[in-house]
């Protein structure tokens, strides 16, 4: 007989009035106030057009009563489903079959739903039409407010390791059975089959407001079973979904999406939360920078190395701009200590040019030059009609790399030049003649690229902007105080050179700025009025992209993890 859960629905869906939600809520084990607490937060939603399915895996006479107030109260709204015991997943599964919603929800009986938290989700989901659920942040009920903020949408990502939990908004057609075979780790393994069913399917990141709360984990619970078994389920959903089990990791603490995408370049596993779990099966981590303070009391790349050192992975570390200038703030003794600890844990250092690696050597560190290469593929295209100067704009950096209102000042002083700031600072800053195009992604940047004639990058430390490298491979210009070949050179150094790899120097200081931004400045007008011929754009995209050949950089870091 066909279940209710394999029927299909209507492609395009209309609604007379606001569509169905159906709140799925599995009962089983858990102390009787909690379940009335989750139950009264979905009572006092705002939203008109809900059910709740009090699905019981078993009967328990406590906890039945609880819901049996509401039931009384409400039977239009909430209602009972009985199973004998056969897990929390068997018990979802019969309360989809009983639900009418057109949207679903598999909403956990000690959580607790914000208010207009049903209304937001109904409204996400039609707003995006596009997508087939939507998805956000939540926190734990804790004395350290602990939250998880999830990420946006990547299928790629999301067969590494979970990041959206089993109570968010699908609609229903798209809903598949979950597996009662699935120990733990349900959600990840509901979510992949999703997508695994629908391959087109997208959702939608609701961002970091949080959606719901929930009880930290319990004993006995999925997550302790999950954390105390972690090798063996995460090999069981990967085999189960045909996922590709690597040898090798990669992470970042502070370059969490530049070490994303180098690990879906190599073919290499990524983590990010869940790096600290017992990852037994890596024998080799590959490490994207490594960013630490003095003041630090604890630094997290530390802890990463040292927990994968001791269960016997080789350690490749690749330093890739601000951690190599935090070295700098170190006390002698302090980084004595520090270089030799790295030293001794790390089987290979690698940077990106020459001036990282003479500044590395400084301290005491010998790293071999491996440019990491730009994720997209460019050619050399026209430049667009109208010129116009490209520039990073954060508020998150903590020593002010990117000059921000140095380069702001730029742009005050030239009102006949467009700009556009890339980034998530400076949104509250407002000149005629400058867009905010906020932070962009792999596709949207390259597009992003394209649109501007140059890019402005005058910084306080760097080694090699990969923003320069694509500029450059785009036929574009740079502008920048980091030398490399083709691009407009500022020096902000000055003419006292106390050291060859300090290519930043005193440029920025009050004495000596009014003189560098006015070379800036003459830079910009100069590319504007005088373009550079195509042919030396064509010859400068054609050394870069061999100094940055992708096949040869996979090809040795492949070399470098083989065990």
């Amino acid at each position: 007989m066909e279940s209710v859960m394999d029927k299909e629905v209507s492609e395009s869906i209309k609604f007379e009035k606001q569509p169905t939600i159906s709140f799925i809520v599995p009962i089983y084990d858990i102390n009787p106030d909690l379940l009335k607490r989750c139950l009264l937060s979905l009572d006092d939603q705002d939203y008109e057009n809900i059910e709740v399915i009090c699905s019981f895996d078993g009967p328990n006479k406590d906890l039945e009563a609880v819901a049996e107030d509401f039931i009384q109260a409400k039977p239009e709204k909430f209602k009972k489903n009985m199973i004998e015991h056969a897990g929390s997943c068997a018990a979802r599964n019969a309360g989809f079959n009983v639900s009418t919603g057109d949207i679903v929800s598999f909403f956990c009986s000690d959580y607790i739903a914000k208010p207009g938290m049903a209304k937001n989700w109904v409204d996400a989901l039609l707003e995006h039409p596009d997508c087939g659920f939507a998805y956000g942040a939540y926190e734990y009920l804790s004395k350290q407010r602990a939250w998880y903020p999830s990420k946006p949408f990547d299928k790629w990502l999301l067969k590494q390791a979970n990041y959206i939990d089993s109570g968010f908004p699908i609609w229903r057609k798209y809903v598949v059975p979950y597996d009662p075979a699935v120990k733990s780790l349900q959600d990840w393994d509901f979510w992949l089959s999703v997508t695994d069913k629908h391959p087109d399917i997208k959702g939608h990141y609701l961002g970091t407001d949080i959606q719901y709360m929930a009880d930290p984990p319990r004993p006995k619970g999925l997550s302790y079973d999950s954390n105390a078994n972690w090798t063996e389920r995460v090999n069981f959903i990967k085999n189960k979904h045909e996922i590709k089990i690597s040898s090798t990791l990669v992470t970042s603490i502070g370059a969490t999406y530049h070490a994303m995408e180098m690990a879906k370049m190599l073919g290499f596993d990524y983590r990010d939360d869940t790096v600290r779990k017992d990852n037994g099966f890596y024998k080799a981590l590959y490490l994207i920078g490594f960013y630490i303070k003095p003041d630090q009391p604890y630094n997290e790349h530390a802890t990463i190395i040292s927990h994968y050192k001791d269960r016997g992975a080789k350690i490749i570390l690749h330093w890739v701009g601000a951690d190599i200038y935090w070295l700098r703030k170190f006390p002698f003794e302090q980084l004595k200590y520090l270089i030799g600890a790295l030293n001794k844990s790390c089987d290979v250092m690698l940077c990106e040019n020459i001036n990282a690696q003479n500044e590395l050597k400084e301290y005491g560190i010998n790293a071999e030059i491996v440019p990491i290469p730009p994720y997209n593929e460019y050619e050399v295209k026209p430049l667009p009609e109208k010129f116009r100067v490209a520039f990073m704009c954060t508020d998150r950096s903590d020593f002010d790399k990117y000059c921000k209102e140095m380069t702001m000042s730029i742009v005050r002083a030239m009102p006949d030049i467009e700009f556009a700031a890339y980034g998530d600072g400076g949104d509250n800053v407002r000149y005629a003649n400058l867009t905010h195009v906020g932070r962009l992604h792999k596709e949207e940047w390259q597009k992003f690229v394209y649109e501007n004639s140059a890019l402005l990058r005058i910084v306080r430390h760097d080694t090699r902007p990969m923003a320069n490298d694509e500029f450059i491979l785009a036929g574009r210009d740079v502008i920048t105080n980091v030398p490399a070949p083709y691009v407009e050179y500022i020096n902000t150094r000055g003419n006292q050179v106390i050291n060859e790899w300090d290519m930043f120097g005193t440029g920025f200081n009050a004495h000596r700025w009014p003189k560098t931004k006015k070379e800036v400045i003459q830079t910009i007008r100069r590319l504007r009025d005088v373009q550079k011929p195509v042919e030396l754009r064509k010859e400068a995209a054609a050394e870069y992209s061999e100094t940055l050949n992708k096949e040869r950089y996979i090809k040795k870091l492949k070399e470098l993890v083989k065990i």
